[in-house]
């Protein structure tokens, strides 16, 4: 049976909060999305930041330079809203110490702490940018808290575009290195992607579900990649790799 939504779409803004008008617990929820959401943009941002001094073709300074505006960009939008609920940046980041130890938030960490070199540039691309897309645009897009459902607005259409660097590069990557290179880049990365959506089932997804924070669970949205990744990598020739069933995913 579908969770009840109690409250609509852009219903909730901070005053409401601030005035006493919305369950506490709603206030405790949306703050840890939150602030997992501003986490994971400026572990992107740090990562393209590294991306800048080690990745040696010029070609693509550019598009990095940008992407690492953007990212910062959103960092700063999420921790803004964060702010309107009385939540400091280093109060946030605090409070996920213990959830960016985890498999959920490897691609980001690994990205902004231990990549290097053009490939790993491209696989941090499909791994946070396609997936942060899907995020944002199936979940945050008509959250309950208008804050949220706005900032969504100005990060999906930048992240169209880091979608497409992705997906442009990926090809490019397969004509440069071949579809051997490419494989076992993706055989690395992809568990780090799909484990980016969280576990499924979770009692934090079904009360940001039932607060209209979230409208899927995370195996709707790891679906939804794979299907979408898979049919492009169908088309350059290169094969999935297996995953095992469960959260934490690995290759199988």
């Amino acid at each position: 049976m579908p969770i009840r939504r109690e409250y609509p779409a852009r219903s909730v803004d901070a005053a409401d909060i601030a005035a006493g008008r919305i369950d506490a617990h709603y206030r405790k929820i949306l703050a840890r999305l939150l602030s997992a959401h501003a986490l994971a943009e400026k572990l992107t941002a740090l990562g393209y930041q590294r991306a800048l001094e080690t990745v040696q073709n010029p070609a693509l300074r550019e598009v990095l330079d940008k992407n690492y505006r953007e990212e910062k960009t959103h960092a700063r939008i999420v921790y803004r809203a964060l702010e309107e609920i009385g939540i400091t940046e280093q109060q946030a980041d605090r409070s996920m110490i213990s959830a960016a130890k985890s498999p959920s938030f490897e691609a980001p960490m690994y990205f902004a702490q231990r990549a290097s070199g053009e490939m790993d540039v491209l696989m941090a691309s499909l791994a946070l940018d396609a997936t942060g897309s899907i995020m944002i645009g199936v979940n945050y897009g008509e959250s309950s808290y208008a804050p949220h459902a706005r900032a969504a607005e100005v990060i999906l259409e930048d992240e169209a575009g880091h979608e497409v660097f992705a997906n442009e590069q990926l090809g490019d990557a397969v004509q440069r290195f071949g579809v051997k290179k490419v494989s076992a880049a993706l055989r690395e990365w992809l568990p780090r992607a799909v484990n980016f959506f969280g576990p499924p089932g979770t009692g934090f997804t079904y009360d940001c579900i039932r607060y209209g924070l979230k409208a899927r669970d995370n195996a709707e949205l790891r679906e939804l990649y794979l299907a979408t990744l898979g049919a492009r990598c169908e088309q350059l020739g290169i094969a999935m790799p297996e995953l095992t069933r469960d959260y934490p995913h690995a290759v199988a």
